[in-house]
């Protein structure tokens, strides 16, 4: 590059019309001359940045650190309200908390209700019966699932609030199935609704059965008891189909004498103490072990039970 010129051979630049002279505008040409080193300045721009960068990030990892401890440390028990735990065992009482928590945290948005079937001794299987929650949400789906807590399995029903109401009108399980239920959460009353609806159509009683249901429940009694005999070499088999045969024989002698079916604990003593003969039927055939005089009372208690229903027209 060439010389440059003294600050005093500079000519004087001739100004536009208008201009009004600053002090700013001089320039002191006796200061020291200053080198820039453009790398040092860039490196101390990343430094600066690395130093806030860090400040920034430290910050926010001591803050979250503090929420998650005080966090766990301050997590509720579940729990159920006193006069809910007042009526339930011990064993509900551990149970019934958690499935709640994992009710309300899977369905909270569309929940509408909680309840719980009085749950029972089945004295037919001698074994105790399964936990079931009906769980009422909004529009109209219609699901089950089964979950675990401790050493239980738990039936969860999930059924909208307008198709449940419709079919309580017209079953012949829910208005007793839901008599001793139990609310264990609900919105607006809509649980609390639904039990009285059960309770009304309880009782009213259930339909009269007309011939042609008649005729179907004899088709269906004498269908497994077919299946049964067609199975008198093989013991296992005709033993496992005996509970599907019972089932449906009791099913018959509810619905031919206008009654609501009860549940398992009740049934066996509700059935001796309205019918002797048929209840202690029953009896004998369930503490009976050999296969094939468990297949002659079960074929008795099918003509007992169903004698009076005529068998379906033949039209060959």
């Amino acid at each position: 590059m060439g010389a440059q010129p003294e600050a005093s051979e500079v000519a004087h630049v001739i100004q536009p019309d208008g201009y009004v002279a600053s002090s700013k505008d001089d320039v002191d040409v006796n200061r020291p001359h200053v080198d820039l080193d453009a790398s040092a300045v860039i490196q101390t721009d990343l430094t600066q940045n690395e130093m806030n960068l860090s400040a920034t990030h430290e910050s926010p990892q001591e803050t979250s650190s503090t929420i998650i401890a005080d966090g766990e440390s301050q997590l509720p028990e579940p729990s159920l309200p006193i006069w809910l735990a007042d009526e339930f065992g011990d064993e509900l009482n551990e149970l019934l908390p958690i499935a709640l928590r994992h009710i309300k945290a899977k369905r909270g948005g569309d929940l509408l209700g909680i309840i719980m079937p009085a749950a029972a001794y089945d004295a037919r299987s001698k074994r105790r019966g399964k936990h079931f929650i009906l769980v009422i949400i909004k529009g109209e789906e219609q699901s089950a699932q089964w979950i675990r807590v401790k050493r239980q399995l738990i039936d969860i029903s999930y059924r909208g609030q307008k198709g449940l109401e419709e079919e309580l009108q017209t079953s012949l399980h829910l208005p007793s199935f839901l008599r001793k239920a139990r609310v264990l959460f609900e919105r607006d009353g809509i649980a609390s609704k639904i039990l009285d609806v059960a309770t009304r159509r309880f009782r009213q009683g259930p339909p009269y059965p007309s011939v042609n249901e008649k005729i179907s429940l004899k088709a269906e009694c004498y269908h497994w008891l077919g299946k049964m005999q067609e199975a008198t070499d093989h013991p296992d088999r005709a033993r496992y189909l005996l509970p599907t045969f019972l089932d449906q024989v009791v099913f018959s002698w509810f619905r031919l004498r206008g009654l609501w079916h009860v549940s398992a604990a009740e049934e066996l003593q509700f059935i001796l103490v309205r019918d002797k003969l048929f209840g202690q039927g029953l009896r004998d055939v369930l503490n009976e072990n050999d296969t094939g005089k468990q297949i002659e009372m079960a074929k008795r208690l099918a003509t007992y039970v169903l004698k009076d229903v005529p068998w379906p027209v033949r039209i060959d």
